[in-house]
């Protein structure tokens, strides 16, 4: 091979490594400004501007002002998106259609095109959820005056801890979990040898001890959110049932600091994901160390519990609707006949 042809392959390398060189100051100015290294991050930045009405970090008993200089943060790093994903996943059939569909196919006019789309990203993010009563007639006829006197006492719907008892332990009398929380209930040992003293039970692992320890324990937490209003004060005993109080409490104090409504479910549950490690900057901003109950890396688990808890809830009502709803329904039959 001649040198003049080989100074030629060299001249011709030159516009190569230029692209090459130029693609890669293309992407670090990208990763810069997306991710700001070297400055402050997004979430501090974002946080920074809100001072706290609330110095000692905790919840006031009192309603707080009516800012929102967090609302885009929290609703953009909403975990819905993150559910949207998982259902996407779940549903790959219908992502796949979705990534392969033509608008232009020639088998659709363009309105049912559209149309189609449409109902297929709507599935996506709401898929049909099939219900599966379970056990619960068993349970209903084994132990269901325990249930229903409990929660009468204790003013609660007993469809509720049915729900409850679906999710906790699938109506399985003798469940444990890798915590060693146990039965229909699924108490923990610490948890339990305190209701045990409470309620004087002997023990709490038998199915109708463990039925009363568990409602009871509901219903206190029931209680301490009760200032929160109907609907909310159930989901926060959800999430406290499940996660433990503290971690709901710090969540709420989080919300407080940043003018949130502290007594929103749905509100503070996007400040629960905020308690995971890795916010140590946002956590010395708030409290001026870590969270008074620690930082909290399971923070999916309360959110999930109480949405799916919910869901069991309102198909546990049509499918056990009360006398009451019954007998109101036909006193308003028979004044109409009248």
């Amino acid at each position: 091979m001649s040198l003049k042809s080989l100074k030629f392959e060299s001249f011709l390398k030159i516009p190569v490594i230029l692209i090459s060189i130029l693609v890669l100051v293309v992407i670090v100015t990208l990763i810069v400004k997306f991710t700001d290294i070297g400055g402050t991050s997004t979430i501090e930045s974002q946080f920074a501007e809100t001072k706290s009405s609330n110095p000692d970090g905790v919840i006031p008993p009192i309603e707080t002002g009516s800012e929102k200089k967090t609302e885009n943060y929290i609703k953009s790093a909403s975990f819905n998106n993150a559910i949207n994903i998982e259902n996407a996943f779940l549903n790959w059939q219908n992502l796949f259609d979705i990534f392969t569909f033509n608008l232009n196919d020639s088998t659709f006019n363009a309105a049912d095109s559209v149309a189609r789309y449409e109902n297929m990203v709507k599935i996506i993010r709401n898929p049909n959820r099939k219900f599966n009563k379970g056990g619960s007639d068993q349970i209903l006829e084994q132990y269901g005056d325990i249930i229903l006197e409990e929660c009468k006492y204790y003013n609660l719907d007993w469809r509720l801890v049915l729900a409850m008892i679906r999710q906790e332990s699938a109506f399985t009398s003798d469940a444990v979990s890798h915590a060693g929380a146990y039965g229909f209930m699924q108490i923990m040992p610490r948890t339990g040898s305190m209701l045990e003293q409470t309620l004087n039970l002997e023990e709490h692992r038998s199915p109708a001890n463990n039925l009363k320890a568990g409602i009871y324990y509901y219903a206190m937490l029931v209680g301490r959110f009760y200032g929160t209003g109907d609907t909310n004060m159930y989901k926060f005993a959800l999430a406290s049932y499940n996660a433990g109080s503290g971690h709901v409490e710090d969540a709420m104090s989080m919300a407080y600091y940043f003018n949130q409504d502290y007594k929103d479910w749905d509100i503070v549950k996007e400040y629960m994901k905020l308690l995971a490690p890795g916010n140590d900057s946002l956590h010395q901003l708030v409290w001026s160390s870590r969270p008074p109950h620690g930082v909290f890396a399971n923070w999916k688990e309360p959110y999930n519990y109480v949405e799916n808890i919910s869901w069991y809830w309102t198909q546990y009502r049509k499918l056990y609707p009360i006398p009451e709803d019954n007998k109101k329904s036909g006193n308003t039959k028979k004044k109409k006949n009248k």
